[in-house]
């Protein structure tokens, strides 16, 4: 044996989770990934459920991609599992145990057919969650139309062992890992009709070393598949500079044994190109549509639940803008997420309303000086009453931006994203946490108390749309004066967490989340919160 592999075979006498009765396992240690540490040390949860696998009997194995395995186990990458039919249901079971939650999705992306399902397991002490590739059989054919199911878990018959930071993983042997991609690109591979031999991308420097030789060509090696009734059927390979290639009249056969296997005819399968350039060109005509308007079409990968609301509240400087980036950096890595921001500060905001604000910002101490005069000495200057009918305007402009984006994050949400919001309106009282901000006692101008109406029937209307999940932040003064100095006075803060508290009063459902500690505990527990809520 090279030095890929220990000389160390044995034969299972008892089922387990990385082999099936009577299949050979090899013990293997990859020199790259075993003798060196991983740049990223593996989730907690990856250890915990390979235990729990294994504990379970459950007969599975990792089928590509073995260099990748590490940044997988670190919550960076994704990893292929091919599993047992006949396993499945306490696969299940495992994953309601540890929290695990399955997605969807487009009807037309590449990714889904039969037996392919998304995996997710969070870990949440790092924030972070695995994705798993579950595969009960592997279906092959045309990138968007694969229909054949070529190959399953008692297919391959040899399993080997990789060890990773301590983390035993089965995976299929270097023979069983070549055949199945060429079973993969088999339908997938184009050249021009003169070429002989067809490219198949792809690392595979040591693995080919270890295939048998074609007698005669030294440079050539052989695989084989079970052919069912027309016996085995060989494909010759050799090295490349982009990886491996492959005889295209044995890749042929391979076509049509796997297509006659599968029940279906040997035709040229023109219905199958014809399906793949139609969900290719749909899934292509949704991604751009969804560039261009987002939130307007499904996500392409979304919580088998569906979407989510949730809203961060709490006074300035503990930390929501942070952790609103952070939770959607998080969950946007394979689900559909957005975020949005309610208040008026420096997130993102309506573009009209946002220059105003500029415009006008630099006077706003001045306005709110002769707003205040006039109330004093009611009839001094028509320019209060002017200031005062502006300052109406401007609470129902807030307001009506408020209620485009509260709509927005629902519309979304219904369309499987995860929506994190920072901030939230609020009816219970005025000009706190982004609450009505037309004043009761601005003076009497015609028309002011029909913008107050408005404004008041508007919130009331956001009101009614709720966040699936509310999350408080919650900590003292001076943490806020640590993070933000001065940009909030010590009344304003305690305002605003004494009306938080009536909010929960009112609202059982609403979590508190300590934001005293650091960054990262605070986005573990949101991301707790947000992960249990799905």
């Amino acid at each position: 044996m090279s030095t890929w592999q220990e000389n160390i075979v044995a034969r299972d006498s008892t089922p387990s989770a990385a082999n099936s009765l009577d299949h050979v396992t090899v013990l293997r240690c990859d020199p790259a990934l075993c003798t060196s540490p991983p740049s990223v040390s593996p989730l907690a949860a990856a250890a915990e459920l390979f235990a729990a696998l294994d504990a379970a009997g459950i007969r599975y194995g990792m089928i590509q991609d073995m260099a990748s395995l590490p940044e997988a186990l670190a919550g960076r990458d994704d990893m292929d599992m091919l599993l047992d039919k006949q396993d499945y249901p306490a696969f299940c079971g495992i994953m309601a145990q540890l929290h695990g939650l399955r997605s969807v999705s487009l009807s037309c992306y590449d990714n889904a057919c039969a037996g392919r399902e998304d995996w997710f397991v969070p870990d949440f002490s790092r924030s972070a969650y695995l994705h798993i590739d579950l595969h009960v059989g592997i279906r092959v054919g045309w990138e968007f139309r694969k229909r054949y199911l070529a190959f399953d878990y008692a297919a391959i018959e040899q399993w080997e062992h990789l060890s990773i930071a301590g983390i035993s993983i089965p995976v299929a042997s270097a023979e069983a890992e070549i055949g199945l991609a060429i079973g993969r690109f088999a339908f997938r591979l184009r050249a021009w009709p003169w070429t002989q031999w067809l490219a198949v991308p792809g690392d595979w420097g040591n693995k080919l070393a270890r295939l048998p030789l074609l007698s005669g060509k030294p440079e050539e090696c052989v695989i084989e598949y079970d052919g069912g009734p027309n016996g085995k059927v060989t494909c010759r390979i050799r090295p490349s500079d982009s990886g491996i290639e492959v005889h295209r009249a044995d890749l042929a056969r391979l076509r049509r044994s796997i297509r006659h296997r599968c029940g279906f005819s040997s035709g040229s399968g023109l219905a199958d190109a014809t399906i793949h350039v139609i969900r290719k060109a749909s899934y292509l005509s949704l991604r751009v549509l969804g560039r261009v308007l987002p939130g307007s079409v499904p996500a392409k990968r979304r919580a088998l639940t569906g979407g989510l609301v949730v809203a961060l509240v709490g006074p300035d400087g503990l930390g929501k803008s942070t952790q609103t980036n952070l939770l959607a950096r998080t969950f946007a890595w394979k689900f559909g997420c957005a975020q949005v921001y309610v208040g008026t500060g420096e997130g993102n905001g309506w573009w009209f309303r946002k220059g105003l604000q500029n415009l006008l910002a630099p006077r706003r101490r001045h306005f709110k000086a002769m707003i205040q005069r006039d109330r004093k000495e009611p009839g001094s200057g028509a320019k209060g009453k002017a200031l005062a009918a502006g300052l109406a305007l401007w609470g129902v402009l807030i307001a009506i931006e408020r209620y485009g984006v509260v709509k927005r994050a629902h519309r979304w949400a219904t369309r499987g994203l995860i929506v994190v919001c920072d901030r939230w309106p609020q009816t219970l009282q005025k000009g706190y946490l982004d609450g009505p901000m037309i004043p009761s006692n601005l003076p009497a101008v015609p028309g002011i108390a029909a913008l107050a109406r408005f404004e008041e029937w508007l919130y009331q209307k956001m009101n009614e749309c709720k966040p699936d999940l509310t999350l408080h932040l919650v900590s003292d003064f001076a943490v806020s004066q640590s993070r933000k100095p001065g940009e909030i006075s010590k009344e304003g803060f305690e305002a605003r967490m004494s009306l938080m508290a009536e909010l929960r009063a009112l609202d059982k459902d609403i979590r508190v989340i300590d934001a005293s500690a650091n960054t990262e505990t605070i986005n573990g527990n949101l991301f707790k919160q947000i992960w249990l809520s799905l």
